[in-house]
């Protein structure tokens, strides 16, 4: 089964799916994880092609952890991702580029004006990426299926969990690879202050979502379309 995740920046993977895509890597499917952006944003005291540079390594090293076999980046602004035609049109080019059985993006409620706007992209170009008069380079695919994951400080419920138990250490470790993300993060309070203790505080919302089926560790999704939610399961 091939996966693509397709994130706004870089850590969103990690972060919020990480253990799924871990556990997939290592079962030898095929993980890819592009990045909407370069997460130029993410930082102060520099300038932003100096934190892209850094987030990009640090996205290539934690894909590394994952077991990814590609990590790309799609060339958006970070910040400043815009819903248009000539954008939805380069995202079906990536998901028939990589033509994954699943796909996992953002969930459409989320504070971020980036994910919100991934997310509808996603959906709309996983629509439109089996439609043969849809003319990009690469050919049509159909997709199985898109796997939402979201905050829990959204209006996010999961139907969909995937047990991640004994995958927390490389989870962790992968978010651990963004350094400079973490730091400013934890320094930056504000609006961004859910993300104090980001690598405890990730671990203790996978716990949770894991004793909702019963397991150590989970994290959780809702699928586009419900009849086929056993897919990211088996």
């Amino acid at each position: 089964m091939d996966l693509l995740a397709i994130v706004a920046h870089p850590d969103d993977a990690d972060i919020f799916c990480g253990g799924t895509l871990a556990k997939h890597a290592d079962r030898g499917d095929t993980v890819t994880i592009a990045h909407m952006t370069r997460g130029e944003y993410g930082g102060t005291d520099t300038t932003e092609s100096e934190i892209a540079a850094v987030r990009e390594a640090e996205a290539h090293r934690s894909g590394d952890v994952l077991g990814a076999s590609a990590v790309t980046f799609l060339g958006f602004d970070d910040g400043r991702i815009e819903y248009t035609l000539e954008n939805r049109l380069s995202i079906v080019e990536t998901i028939r580029a990589y033509d994954p059985d699943v796909v996992l993006t953002h969930y459409r409620d989320d504070m971020h004006p980036d994910h919100r706007v991934t997310s509808r992209l996603v959906t709309d170009a996983y629509y439109m990426a089996s439609l043969p008069l849809v003319e990009t380079d690469a050919d049509p695919c159909d997709p199985e299926n898109v796997y939402y994951f979201g905050k829990p400080t959204a209006d996010f419920e999961p139907s969909v969990y995937v047990d991640i138990t004994g995958y927390e250490e490389v989870k962790a470790d992968a978010i651990a690879q963004h350094e400079s993300q973490v730091e400013f993060l934890e320094s930056h309070g504000g609006i961004d202050a859910e993300f104090d203790n980001l690598v405890d505080g990730v671990a203790a919302e996978n716990t949770v979502l894991g004793k909702r089926t019963g397991v150590d560790s989970a994290e959780g999704f809702v699928p586009f379309h419900e009849t086929a939610q056993a897919y990211l399961e088996e």
